[in-house]
């Protein structure tokens, strides 16, 4: 790649208009862009004549151009090809430059010999899966390519001196055939003999790590064959510790000496950090308006690199009770919708780190807390006390899994209505069955990521996938009603379109079963904040916070009756009004979601700012029971059964992430459901819940305090249908949120 060009353009110089290659079929526009300097003006300077950046031609440079693209051309195997240019100039001034590529055959590769392979370095310096063979156009960037691989390979399997010796020649320019020779010089293979740490202190202070303590943290060994991957990963590590300013964990120099040693010395070069951190961080969320963060953390907590973290953070500040200022005018009016917000959130733990345990190769981790979270419209989680006892390992590169078991007593707290019409808990007794008493929530879960992005807040290539198990179960300290089985897998994809332009993909797809592996078996009472939920800024962007999929709804105004037996101690109540209070997700135990995205660097700050167009599907349904029907089938699940809705959005990078505003459009309706009215308590905490779907026959009994309570046992049928405003202004959702989207 060569350098960029000048944007200062001279008086009278020519404004260069249109870039344009012809004649090349190996090798796409955009490639051959970069390896020269002629460059066209912006794509805002072309249009509009006045914003944007003004690029002009610059003679010498076309000419050196011309001498960069047959250089780029001949070390990628086409020897004969020829580039010429014509510069056409328009009436205004500026030019359009076109560069005229003949290519030719390419020279490929006829003959192909590796020598001094033996029987152990034979099968790691193959070239099988390498595009170094015969056949293949001679291209020297691939070739030295696949010679780096190979020398990485020999280095990575126990020898640390290998190198390769290359030679190659075009013997035959008219037939286009090229011969190359590879000479491979292993060397002997080693193990470590001796690893040495030189540590240095912080400035006036005494030396806090001892060498066995930083041997410890490595994840090589004295005995170990020598691969420099390994040295790598023990490098990553150290810096992971966050003990340390700088790392290097290299072979000794005086290692590379010896030609017939078989043991080598392995250098650890260290120089100690604080140990000893506070961070603190204040924000305002959509969903949380004012929010807090206190962590502190001892890096070598009673010696030995064992870690202490202590955390404190509250949410929903300006907005919950007690709280509350201004009115809450600072805060989102979306939150005014969600009951669960009415008590400040809070998490108050501790979590003692060892870097091993029992000589075992993995990062153990032990936490205590007590929290208070919600989740938007479906639940609130309070947990009086609970831990975790967690174990971390990387099962090999960058793989890492996570195995954990935590212990929890609390409560969780979701809507009347959601238990009545999910759970046909719907009278006050048989509610609080489920929510209204503290008990133990023990669950076994498994988490593995595989993380292949050369970047992880603005991926341009690579994949990424994570997948999660949980169980919850009476035989491992579980009560009685709370067991389940939850898994959840999320695939990324990511590739370069253009140097401006990214195209991401993902896949989430979920299921919560029953006690068994089966996804027939009776699901039962799960825990609401173990259902799943869709639609938000992180999910499906056409549909606000967990909106997606069946939904159910609280009228704003008290019932009617309808219908009265005779002397009036039962009756049927009715909607009074057409008039919503809220809406409550009921999530489900099925889910999948995807997520289509173009990503588009801005023509101003392209690091900073960055477009999107996205196409965003999904749904989220309950086997075995539903409240409006069926399920989507799997055979028509993608062409009928996801709602997919469009949208463009805006991404500005900032020190705490990525923020994010998108608007999708969303063509659907608010499916039917079921609808109901709830009473607030009364004096004795006597809280109905009155199903008022339109058709409903359920009755309704006078109790002793001359309050109505409708008869559990029957389902609120879903027919009630929302009235919908068919606006285009009406069908878009706007989301905002921080962090990456996926």
């Amino acid at each position: 790649m060569v350098r960029a060009q000048s944007t200062e353009c001279d008086a009278g110089a020519r404004e260069v208009r249109s870039l344009d290659f012809r004649g090349n079929k190996a090798f796409r526009d955009n490639e051959l862009a970069l390896r020269i300097e002629t460059t066209a003006s912006s794509l805002m300077r072309r249009t509009l004549r006045a914003l944007g950046t003004r690029r002009c031609l610059d003679s010498d440079a076309l000419r050196l151009d011309v001498g960069r693209l047959r250089l780029f051309y001949r070390r990628h195997g086409y020897y004969n090809a020829a580039v010429d240019t014509t510069v056409t100039t328009y009436e205004d001034g500026g030019v359009k430059v076109v560069f005229n590529i003949a290519e030719g055959e390419p020279v490929l590769v006829d003959s192909l010999a590796i020598g001094g392979l033996d029987s152990a370095t034979a099968p790691i310096a193959s070239t099988h899966n390498l595009e170094l063979r015969e056949g293949v156009i001679f291209d020297i960037t691939k070739t030295q390519a696949a010679i780096d691989s190979i020398k990485s390979r020999l280095r990575d399997n126990g020898y640390p001196r290998a190198d390769v010796a290359a030679g190659y020649t075009v013997y035959d320019t008219i037939a286009h055939r090229a011969r190359i020779t590879l000479d491979v010089i292993a060397g002997a293979r080693a193990r470590i003999g001796k690893l040495r740490v030189f540590d240095e202190p912080m400035p006036e202070a005494p030396r806090r790590l001892s060498d066995a303590t930083v041997l410890r943290l490595l994840d090589i060994q004295v005995g170990d064959e020598y691969s420099e991957h390994a040295l790598a990963d023990a490098q990553r590590d150290l810096y992971q510790s966050d003990l340390f300013r700088h790392v290097e964990v290299r072979l000794a120099p005086d290692s590379a000496q010896g030609k017939v040693d078989s043991l080598v010395t392995v250098d650890v070069l260290l120089s100690e950090n604080y140990v000893r951190q506070v961070d603190t961080e204040v924000g305002w969320a959509v969903l949380d308006c004012f929010k807090g963060r206190a962590l502190l953390v001892d890096k070598n907590f009673l010696g030995e690199a064992r870690r202490l973290e202590l955390t404190a953070q509250v949410s929903k500040i300006g907005h919950a009770e007690n709280t509350r200022f201004a009115n809450g005018k600072f805060c989102a009016s979306d939150m005014s919708q969600d009951p669960f917000s009415s008590q400040v959130n809070y998490f108050i733990g501790s979590t003692f780190r060892l870097p091993t345990l029992f000589g075992l190769h993995g990062s153990p981790a032990i936490s205590v807390y007590s929290e208070r979270r919600g989740e938007y419209q479906a639940f609130l989680r309070t947990t009086v006390v609970g831990g975790e006892a967690s174990l971390t390992r990387e099962l090999r590169h960058e793989l890492p899994l996570r195995l954990a078991y935590s212990l929890e007593y609390g409560r969780t707290d979701a809507q009347p209505a959601l238990l009545c019409a999910v759970f046909n808990r719907c009278d006050s007794e048989s509610r609080a069955l489920l929510t209204g008493r503290n008990r133990p929530l023990a669950v076994a879960s498994a988490h593995l990521d595989r993380l292949r992005a050369d970047n992880p807040l603005n991926p341009r290539t690579g994949t990424m996938l994570r997948l999660d198990l949980r169980g919850a179960a009476k035989e491992i300290g579980s009560d009685n009603d709370l067991q389940f089985i939850k898994g959840l897998a999320d695939g990324s994809f990511y590739r370069p379109v253009s140097r401006g332009v990214t195209f991401a993909a993902r896949l989430r797809l979920g299921s919560v079963l029953g006690r068994t592996f089966s996804f027939s078996d009776s699901v039962g009472f799960v825990p609401p904040e173990e259902r799943l939920y869709a639609g938000g800024a992180a999910s499906v962007r056409g549909f606000q916070q967990n909106e997606l999929g069946d939904l159910i709804y609280i009228a704003e105004d008290a019932p009617v009756v309808v219908d009265s037996a005779a002397g009036g101690d039962t009756v049927y109540f009715g909607l009074g009004t057409d008039r919503l209070r809220r809406v409550v997700p009921v999530g489900g135990n099925s889910l999948i979601v995807a997520n289509l995205e173009m990503r588009m660097r801005s023509f101003f700050y392209p690091e900073l700012i960055q477009y999107t167009a996205f196409l965003d599907g999904g749904n989220v349904w309950q086997r075995a029971r539903q409240l409006r029907g069926t399920g989507p089938a799997l055979s028509n699940l993608f062409l009928k059964g996801l709602r997919w809705t469009p949208g463009v959005g805006v991404r500005v990078f900032t020190p705490v992430g990525p923020f994010q505003a998108n608007v999708g459009y969303n063509p659907y309706q608010r499916p039917a459901g079921a609808i109901f009215y709830d009473k607030a308590p009364n004096a004795q905490g006597f809280a109905p819940l009155y199903c008022v779907s339109p058709g409903n026959r359920i009755p309704a009994v006078k109790l002793a305090n001359g309050e109505y309570e409708q008869l559990s046992g029957s389902s609120c049928p879903a027919t009630y249908l929302p009235p919908e405003s068919r606006t285009f202004l009406s069908r878009l959702t706007f989301t905002f949120s921080i962090g990456p989207d996926f």
